[in-house]
């Protein structure tokens, strides 16, 4: 008898035979209302149930948001705008209820919410400073590692409104997905940002929480996208401790090691136009490791990083945080030395000077 409670225990305690965890969704404008919050309720509660992991409950009842509510909740995630009418002790038992432990998500114009609580900015890692882009717009995956990034790496194409930030920071967060600026007019009116550093999604540890943020969701095209949903899936699963990822910031200068550029076979040799280069160093990507795909052209980004010869990128074969692997251009003409850059978005680029063979 005891062995079959024993086994009862058990099975009780793996994922998915338990009770969902649940995650209160908060659709309630203050601000500009947008269309597709019906839809987005919809799908959210659908996905969330796909996984037989979660339960999410939708809801505009603001009343809900106080210590003795979220008892029975694992995650708050919003779609909101504005100031929203909360009494200072719900806000105190909101930021509490992460700090302690729970989670915490926001969507699109969560962060076009409570301007006039710093708090609030701090926990959700930065305020909306408008949208210059509404249009097809490419997006690099900076850390694949993540749970919420995986299905989407090492890049994907996307209609929404694109947004920028303030009071942002990749000292306070850990960024998953950048835009790629090589995708839209950098010239275009309302362009704020002069560093090229467009986080769409990041994470972060508030306290013993987790919180998690993405820029898209506009759109009813957005969340009907079935890469969207299940970014978000993903996303509640980390919020809820349903799986593991790494929410620290990563940041700070690349730097490349003395003498850490040279061919990919023998590090120290002078490099040819066309060679296979391996860099070393530290911070060289602000994400994690990634591979390009070899099926396709090679790519000039990957997890965030780009490599520069003379200003023009060249291909990527692998980066991570220590090394990556490059081919330098076919057509560089050989010379005493040449520029090489690391560029991560919102850092200061670690150049070095390359030599070239004079030999083809």
């Amino acid at each position: 008898m005891q062995f079959a409670v024993a086994i009862l225990l058990a099975l009780l305690s793996l994922p998915g035979l338990g009770a969902p965890k649940r995650v209160l969704y908060v659709t309630y404008s203050a601000g500009f209302r947008h269309d597709s919050i019906p839809i987005s309720q919809q799908v959210l509660q659908d996905t969330a149930s796909r996984t037989g992991l979660l339960e999410v409950v939708p809801t505009e009842d603001l009343t809900l948001i106080s210590a003795d509510n979220l008892r029975a909740f694992d995650a708050v995630f919003f779609f909101t705008s504005g100031d929203l009418p909360l009494s200072d002790q719900q806000k105190g038992d909101l930021l509490a209820f992460v700090r302690d432990g729970k989670g915490f998500g926001g969507v699109h114009s969560a962060t076009d919410t409570f301007f006039n609580w710093p708090e609030y900015g701090e926990l959700i890692g930065a305020y909306f400073d408008g949208h210059p882009w509404v249009q097809q717009v490419s997006i690099d995956i900076e850390d694949p590692d993540h749970p919420a990034m995986r299905a989407l790496a090492p890049s994907f194409q996307i209609a929404d409104e694109i947004y920028q930030f303030r009071d942002f920071s990749r000292d306070r967060v850990r960024v998953l997905m950048t835009l790629d600026t090589r995708s839209v007019d950098l010239t275009a009116e309302g362009v704020h940002r002069t560093d090229e550093d467009f986080a769409l999604a990041w994470c972060r540890e508030y306290g013993d929480g987790r919180v998690f943020y993405t820029a898209l969701g506009h759109p009813e095209s957005t969340w009907l996208d079935p890469r969207f949903q299940e970014m978000l899936a993903n996303a509640l699963l980390w919020l809820t401790r349903q799986s593991d990822g790494d929410a620290k910031p990563r940041g700070g200068t690349p730097v490349i090691a003395n003498g850490g550029v040279g061919d990919a076979l023998v590090v120290g040799r002078a490099l040819a136009p066309g060679s296979l280069i391996s860099i070393y160093g530290n911070n060289l990507t602000s994400g994690s490791t990634m591979q390009a795909d070899f099926a396709r052209t090679l790519p000039v980004k990957l997890a965030g990083t780009m490599v520069r010869v003379d200003g023009v990128a060249i291909p990527l074969l692998y980066v991570s945080p220590s090394q990556i692997n490059a081919q330098l251009p076919m057509d560089l003409s050989a010379g005493p030395t040449s520029t090489l850059q690391v560029w991560l978005p919102g850092t200061a680029s670690n150049m070095v000077e390359v030599h070239l063979s004079p030999q083809y």
